[in-house]
């Protein structure tokens, strides 16, 4: 709300955000703030930044309608800013790109005085609105996932990946881009295999995926051997309970992200589904050994039993795995994302997410027009 008052006064998306950031942040230690102080805060806030300028209200703006209704064949909806800027960022469009083009969008509408438009007319208006400010592979992708709104099947994501290298934190980002519902982590799974399995039976399992192979030791596998040998038995044990919920989310029709080092190519067995939903598979990875380094004292924090030390002691059995996965993921032909910058990364999964549902689409972009439009 502080944002969307601030552009309204002037600032642009990039300056309001930070001026609201920065009002969250010192008002975090109350709880409870009166409004005449919060907006005295946010004017302070605004002069120690920026220009006295963008104080003060914002200028009188016409009678508008206070609710503007989209109009569809079965369906009848209060048009929202928020809404269709979240959906735009499954074009691969910034955030604050997205803000922007819901924000133009919002402003022809009420100049224009509209209490309802069609919703053909909008993805129209929409489509022609991200050509005319930024490219058209940005438009021609917001179509895709609008014609993709309701699939006759479910799309399946999954990203593979050595312990470390940002699976969990890029599949939450995608999954609220794309407005997946619904993430499933492999460690879950072998969680739960853990509390139904024992030791003894499926000895495994009871194991990080790093150290699956202490257990082999002590039958005299060679060590050089046994660290990919355990981590490979420990991916096909837990990818059996990964399949049961794919299928699950097949026969449900819900769309999913699977992330987790045990998806890797060559093991997931997923071709039986081809025809059943349209499964995506990725692979994240660091090569960066020093950025690697620098991402377990992050995973201590969120996790107090992931002690980055832990990681460091094993790290060099990590890489092993990561060396196989990526190995495996070039031999099957999926595609390698290296996870530098988050941003970056989830750009790069989008293209390539976009890229492989116009493939199995078979779908041009006239196409998508004239189907969408």
């Amino acid at each position: 709300m502080i944002t969307h008052s601030l552009v309204e006064r002037g600032l642009s998306f990039e300056d309001a955000y930070e001026v609201a950031s920065t009002v969250r942040e010192r008002v975090k230690p109350r709880k409870v703030i009166e409004k005449k102080d919060l907006s005295l805060l946010i004017q302070h806030i605004v002069q120690e930044k920026f220009d006295k300028k963008y104080v003060g209200a914002p200028p009188p703006a016409a009678a508008v309608p206070t609710t503007i209704l989209v109009r569809g064949q079965n369906l009848n909806l209060p048009f929202s800013k928020g809404l269709l800027a979240q959906s735009l960022q499954a074009s691969g469009l910034e955030p604050s790109a997205a803000y922007e083009v819901s924000r133009e969008i919002e402003s022809l509408l009420w100049r224009r005085e509209q209490e309802e438009i069609k919703r053909d007319e909008l993805r129209r208006l929409i489509y022609e609105t991200i050509v005319r400010k930024y490219d058209r592979k940005f438009a021609e992708r917001y179509l895709l996932w609008r014609y993709f709104k309701a699939p006759d099947k479910p799309l399946i994501i999954l990203f593979g990946g050595a312990t470390g290298t940002g699976k969990s934190t890029v599949a939450t980002e995608v999954a609220h881009r794309l407005g997946i519902q619904r993430i499933l982590a492999t460690d879950t799974v072998r969680q739960i295999m853990r509390t139904m399995v024992s030791r003894d039976l499926l000895p495994t399992i009871h194991y990080s995926s790093y150290e699956a192979w202490r257990d082999r030791m002590s039958i005299g596998v060679d060590p050089d051997t046994a660290v990919l040998e355990a981590f490979r038995e420990q991916a096909v044990r837990v990818l059996v309970g990964v399949r049961a919920m794919i299928e699950r989310a097949i026969h449900e029709n819900f769309s999913m992200i699977v992330e987790g080092v045990h998806i890797v190519p060559g093991l997931t067995q997923l071709e039986r589904f081809a025809e059943d939903a349209y499964i995506v598979p990725l692979v994240i990875s660091t090569l960066n050994h020093e950025n690697y380094l620098e991402r377990f004292p992050i995973r201590q924090r969120e996790a107090e039993n992931r002690t980055s030390e832990r990681y460091r002691r094993n790290f060099d059995n990590i890489l092993k795995i990561q060396d196989y996965i990526l190995e495996m993921a070039e031999h099957y032909d999926i595609p390698i994302i290296e996870n530098l910058h988050l941003d970056q990364t989830v750009s790069s999964i989008l293209t390539v997410i976009t890229n492989a549902l116009r493939e199995k689409l078979k779908i041009s972009g006239e196409e998508l027009v004239q189907r969408v439009l």
